[in-house]
This record gives C-alpha cells, structure tokens and sequence, in this order.
C-alpha cells in the first residue's frame, strides 16, 4: 500500500516598482505600485516510490533561459528529474513582462525568479508530512465565452484535487480551469495576480493553512466575461472588482466540489515526457510583400505611446479602437521571416495522482484542443495543463485556420474584419499542430 506524503510552500515574485508592465500593446508605462502580490506557489508529492511537484506562477509565460535553470535546479536540490516537475504560468497579464524573452532589463529579476521558484519547491520538499489526496470536478457555467466564435460552447469544467493531512487539516487544493488572464486591465500600472491570484487567496482565506494552486487550463481562446473579440459593448471594463468577482466564483466552485471528495493515503504517482516537434507555420507571401505592408502600414498609422489604456478599452475592443499596434503587420512580417526555422521542439507530459491523470504541454492551446484530449482519454477525464513550462505561443486549432484560406495580407491586418482570429493569425505553427500535439497528450496520458 502507498504510504502518501505531502509538502508545500508559497513564495513571493512580484519586480519591482519601476519595471515597464508591458503585457498589453496599449500600456507602456512603468510600474508605480503593487495591487496584489504575485506568487510562486509550490505543492510536492512522493508515495514512497515517485516524487512529483505542481507549481504555478503567477506570471503571463515563463521563458526557456529561466524553465531550464527551473528544471536544471530542481533536479540537484530536490531530486525530482524534469518529467516529475510540472510548471504552469497562470498567464495573468499584470505581470513580469518576459513572455517573449528576456530583455536586459529584465535580466537580473529573470535570474532571480528561477531561483526564487527553486526555492519554493526545495521549501516544499522540506515540509513533507504524511497526506490524504482525492479529487472532483465541478462548472462555472455562463463566465467565460470563446472569444472567436461566441457561439460556440468552451470548457467550464473545475477541477480540484484536495490534500490534507489524516486528521483532515488542509494541506493544498489545486484548482484547474481554463480561462486567460485578462481580469485586471492596461488602465492599471500595479503588479497584481489577476483572477487567479484572487482565486488562490479566497481558498486559503477559507481552507487555513492549505496553499492553493491555480493550473491554467486550454484557454487560448477562452476570455472571461463576455469579452468576444469585436464587443464593443461590454459593461466589465477589466475592473479590480470584476476580477475578484470571477476568482471569487471559481474558488466557491473548487470549494463546493471539494466537500464530496473521498480521501485515502494509498495514492500511486507517476510522470512521464517525451518530445515533439511542432511543423512551423507557412505563409503564402513573401517577406518582401510583408515588409512592404509593414512599412506603409507604420506610415500611415501614428504610434501608441500611452501609459495606460484610453478610457473604454478592453481586450474585446482594443484592436478595434487601435489598429496602430495589432494592425501594422509586424506579424505578418514575422511569420514569413520564422517559417524557415526548424520545428519547435517541446515536452509533452503526463501526470498520475492516483485516478488522477494530468495532461501537461506548452502554449496557448485552443479550448476545443483541450476538450479533444480530455474526451479522447481512455478511462477516467483527465484534467489538460496547458501553459506549462516555456512559452511557445498559440495553438490553434484547424478549423479556424480553414477559415482563412486565400484571404490576401492586405486584408488579413483588418482587425475590423480579422481581429477575431487573433491566436490564429498569430500562431507560429502549422495547422496540423494541434492535432499532433493533442494525439500525443492523449497517448501519454493512456500511458501514464
């Protein structure tokens, strides 16, 4: 029989005041405070035979220079090889602005981050004390709305896996459920953990002495709210109140959901990885068509310099109101000039917490993907973890690539027309993609 334990810890990664926010194209301003503290927080396993560890970030994506110091670091100090560790960003967009790289700037606070996440792990391996883990699932119907085609239905499954110590004091709850990290808005210049961070700490406000993981799930194209791309007539205007309105909705879910769960010590862990190669995206126009549009485009458009957003903003509406920054074809120019780069290489992974499985995979996979790995799982649904470990951009699925087949350049940078598809149009990758990455998710959670 499994004899399960369990530690956890929780860690503070907020830059600091000063640092430019970034994130959003119409917010270029730096930094003058803190709404709500940004954290790393960190939950270990081990059956007396695999160690495994859940961590979240509260940060938008986690680039490949800190992942592999994450991976590299973890290993020696706790002895947890990287198919054992999952990392998952929560994408929350009030964050460090090192989504698609580390700029000098930001060099220093990158390197410490790393560190700072190894350290919630190493604190969480040394707080290991025996544990009871059991799992349920639950839905948020009517909160989010896929925000290319808002007709359609998107994935308002919660999940939630309960741990606590055998006199039922809480140890950790980790909440999945998929929505993008767009609550707090670019009118703000505070750091703030957005829905998530407001998800996390309404639990452990009421679960005292739990950590509460958020694991973001397939929401590359999930918003919350009714935030379709082209509304220009929301009346949620990315407010704090809002925010902690829907992390406050998911949490009751998670928490109604987790009182019917059964407990046991005799837990099996597993994880395993493999690696894909993802086919990069060919385009059907040159580079010298893109540059040219590029050049002519920037002409006649004058560049955003704003602080914050212009008053009425949303991420519905933004590309709309502001064609300048989604509209100027620098994409465009840069899918031509990466189409020739090799194929992305990345690690598919599985988890096992006993009926539990957890599929795990970089991007911003598209809701429908992620439906299609938890409905293609032999045996019991699987939760889907996407965002995890390096960001690699959207994932899309095929169909909305169909829908733009022969549409010319000139017209695709209408965001009146085609801002709609944003994650399709920007996906670095070709449209059999998805479907290669959602067989092998499924492949390794059967296997797992």
């Amino acid at each position: 029989m499994a004899s399960l334990t369990a530690g956890t810890a929780k860690t503070v990664i907020t830059p600091p005041i000063g640092y430019r926010m970034g994130q959003w194209g119409l917010r270029q301003g730096r930094s003058v405070g803190v709404y709500r503290d940004l954290f790393a927080r960190a939950l270990v396993l081990d059956d007396c035979e695999t160690r495994i560890a859940i961590v979240s970030m509260e940060v938008c994506g986690i680039p490949p220079v800190v992942m592999d110091e994450i991976k590299r670091q973890v290993s020696g100090l706790v002895g947890i090889p990287a198919e054992g560790l999952l990392v998952n960003s929560t994408h929350n967009h009030t964050a460090p602005d090192i989504l698609l790289g580390v700029t000098p700037e930001w060099r220093t606070y990158a390197a410490y981050l790393g560190d700072l996440v190894v350290g919630t792990v190493f604190e969480a391996a040394n707080a290991m004390r025996p544990a009871e883990a059991g799992h349920a699932s639950g839905n948020l119907k009517g909160w989010t709305v896929n925000r290319q085609y808002k007709e359609r239905p998107v994935d308002d499954e919660v999940g939630v896996l309960r741990v606590d110590e055998p006199d039922g004091s809480p140890i950790a709850r980790v909440v999945n459920y998929a929505a993008h990290g767009v609550c707090d808005g670019g009118q703000y210049l505070e750091w703030s953990g957005d829905y998530s961070g407001e998800l996390s700490s309404t639990i452990e406000d009421v679960e005292d002495g739990a950590i509460a993981i958020h694991l973001q799930g397939a929401a590359g194209d999930v918003h919350p709210f009714d935030w379709w791309f082209g509304n220009l007539d929301s009346p949620h205007l990315h407010s704090h109140e809002d925010t902690l309105k829907f992390g406050e909705a998911i949490a009751s879910e998670a928490l109604r959901a987790s009182v019917s769960v059964d407990m046991t010590n005799d837990i099996r862990l597993a994880a395993i990885s493999a690696p894909l190669e993802l086919p990069r995206r060919q385009v059907p126009w040159s580079v010298e068509a893109a540059e040219k549009l590029h050049e002519k485009l920037a002409k006649g458009m004058a560049p955003y310099s704003g602080d914050v957003w212009p008053q009425g903003t949303t991420t519905a509406n933004a590309a709309e109101l502001h064609p300048e920054i989604y509209g100027n074809g620098a994409n465009e120019l840069n899918l031509a000039r990466n189409q020739e780069l090799p194929p992305v290489g990345i690690e598919v992974q599985a988890f096992r917490i006993g009926d539990l499985v957890i599929s795990s995979h970089p991007g911003e996979m598209f809701n429908e993907l992620g439906l299609a790995i938890k409905d293609g799982t032999s045996g019991e649904r699987p939760w889907v973890a996407s965002y995890s470990s390096e960001y690699i951009g959207y994932v899309s699925s095929r169909r909305s690539y169909a829908e733009l087949i022969g549409v010319p350049i000139d017209d695709l940078v209408d965001m009146k027309r085609f801002r709609r598809f944003y994650g399709t149009t920007t996906s670095p990758f070709a449209p059999e993609a998805g479907e290669m990455l959602v067989e092998a998710a499924i492949d390794m959670a059967d296997s797992v």
